[in-house]
């Protein structure tokens, strides 16, 4: 995939992007050869998403990705993380740029219970602009994410709403 972009970077950095990429690729010479072949005006446009399982799988590889990759001009995302995991995790302790938070219909049954006041305390500590409500299929999570503070969604229902005649490219 990352020779794929660095061989036609008009065609898929046009638009900001993400990569889901883990550490281990991060470190390799692949993605050393990614970054040569990117302008360095285009790298501020690609967030890189690390899920949360190896972040925690080799803390030391991770910082060491992480800090290469932000040095590099690149954004680094921590995804995958449920209600209850982001309100473990301290972004800035973390040193990571954006949280990405997993939308499900069951998060809104009551917006006044404890465990959603503990995420809207976590979102405002995070930074309202710092975390991505992503999945997001309907009209319902959006105004979820809204109600605890979150300015970033990701999701299908979005995309239609942006671009009802857009071809979704996976």
């Amino acid at each position: 995939m990352l020779d794929m972009i660095s061989r036609a970077t008009g065609r898929y950095l046009e638009k900001p992007i993400s990569l889901n990429l883990n550490v281990d690729t991060l470190l390799s010479d692949a993605f050393r050869n990614f970054n040569t072949a990117i302008k360095p005006a285009s790298k501020v446009s690609i967030v890189i998403e690390i899920q949360l399982e190896d972040v925690f799988g080799d803390m030391a590889a991770f910082m060491a990705a992480r800090d290469m990759a932000q040095k590099m001009g690149y954004r680094i995302c921590l995804d995958g993380l449920t209600p209850l995991t982001f309100t473990q995790i301290d972004r800035n302790k973390l040193g990571v740029d954006l949280m990405k938070l997993l939308w499900h219909p069951d998060m809104d049954a009551d917006l006044n219970s404890i465990e959603n006041r503990e995420l809207e305390i976590s979102v405002a500590k995070c930074g309202a602009n710092r975390v991505i409500l992503c999945r997001c299929d309907n009209r319902q999570a959006i105004d979820y994410g809204q109600a605890l503070g979150i300015s970033l969604f990701q999701g299908r229902f979005l995309d239609q709403l942006i671009d009802p005649t857009s071809k979704i490219e996976n």
